[in-house]
This record gives C-alpha cells, structure tokens and sequence, in this order.
C-alpha cells in the first residue's frame, strides 16, 4: 500500500512573474524546439523527457519556489531542461509562434471550492493562447485524477476549434509517452484511475475566445462514495 495522497494546493494569482519572451540562448545556449510543462511539481516527468529527447529543449513553470530552487541547483540537471518560478496563467506565450511543439498539463490542481474555480490552468482564454502558440500539428497532453475535471478540460480544448482529440472519445487510455509524473506513478501502483487526452492542432484559432463557464467537480473519494450510495439504493429498491 502506497501513503495517502495528499494535494498540494497554491494560489497562483500571489506569483505575478511576467516572464516574456525567453532568451532561449541564455537558458539552453540554442534555440531548439520547445516543451512547456504547467506546473512541473517535482521535475521528474522533464527530466527524463529531456534525457530522452536531447534536440529538444523543456521549459517546467512551477509557482512552489522551493521546488523550482531545488530542482535548478541539482548538478546532474540535463542541460535541456529548466524550470522557472512562473505563474503558467500569465506566461504561456514564452517563444515566438511555432517553437513550442507541445504543451503538459499535468494532474493540475482541482480547485474545488467555487470561489477558486478562476485559479484553474485550463482555463478558455489559457487554452486559446496554447492554440495561438503551437504549430500545426503542435500537441497539448493533459491528465488528471478528477474525473469531472479530466472531462472539463477535454471539453474546454475542443471548444476552442483549433484542436482536435487523439487518443479517442474516452479518457481512460494508456498514456501516450513513456516518461510519468510522481503523482502519476502513485495512482498507477495503487490502480486508481487517471484520466488522460491529447489534443493536437489542426488549424487556427478563429472567432472570440468561447465563454465556457467553469464547474463543480467533485473529489474521487467522494465520487467513489457517491457510487456506493447509488449501489445501496438500486439494491434496497429490487
């Protein structure tokens, strides 16, 4: 049995970084394609991608300043791989149009009291500005452990028009990469379910940003009681 998963919750809005536009030959010595992780937690997920992908640069924004100090003074850090101390919300245009090639999105967090849905990643007018910032064929990989949330997102990329699914209609599929998150490692060694999508760009984005307003989403164990209760009132009805 794996410990309890616990959330670490931040408010993003108290990091207020505007990062701009990279100097790409200051952080990596060259200008390659790019990867952006929002939210890049612990580091692991990049690191190995950057190992495996050595022509490709990562770029982790993370607004936990410890995590992003640590993970920078670590000596055996891939040349190809930085994280930054950034609020993703207002720094998802970090490179001129067509260098980054794909977008990570990973277990974000919920935000589950409705006075905090606006502190969301996936958001209409962040998924707008991923869309402008991809290429054709650019990707955004998104997963999550909150099944409402999972479908709220996946809802939200198609929305916008520019995207469209490739890993089918549902959303609990094997993940399409080999590198994984610490949180993803967890829910898979506990057999708990991850939600998973990968939108790609097929055209550009047209018309006014959609005005999709955010939900309600419900945490797992609640979901699974929710179940449980269904399950005890369908049996004391036969």
């Amino acid at each position: 049995m794996g410990g309890r998963r616990i959330r670490k919750h931040a408010n993003p809005f108290s990091v207020r970084i505007d990062l701009g536009t990279l100097d790409r030959l200051a952080l990596f010595g060259r200008e390659a394609p790019l990867e952006v992780e929002i939210g890049s937690g612990a580091g692991h997920f990049l690191w190995d991608r950057a190992i495996a992908n050595p022509d490709v640069d990562f770029v982790g924004l993370e607004i936990r300043e410890q995590l992003v100090e640590g993970l920078m003074k670590k000596p055996d850090r891939p040349k190809n791989v930085v994280y930054v101390f950034a609020n993703a919300n207002i720094n998802v245009t970090l490179a001129p149009i067509g260098v980054i090639r794909r977008f990570h999105v990973h277990f974000p967090d919920p935000c589950f009291r409705k006075r905090h849905y606006k502190r969301r990643v996936v958001q209409p007018v962040t998924v707008r500005a991923m869309a402008q910032s991809l290429p054709i064929g650019g990707q955004i990989y998104a997963q999550s452990d909150v099944r409402l949330l999972a479908e709220e997102m996946a809802t939200l990329f198609a929305a916008d028009g520019a995207l469209v699914a490739k890993l089918g209609e549902s959303l609990i599929v094997p993940r399409p990469f080999p590198e994984t998150t610490d949180w993803e490692r967890q829910h898979e060694r506990e057999g708990a379910p991850i939600y998973r999508m990968l939108f790609e760009k097929v055209r550009e984005p047209e018309g006014p940003i959609p005005d999709i307003k955010l939900g309600e989403v419900v945490r797992h164990e609640d979901e699974v009681r929710a179940g449980e209760e269904k399950t005890l009132l369908s049996a004391r009805s036969e």
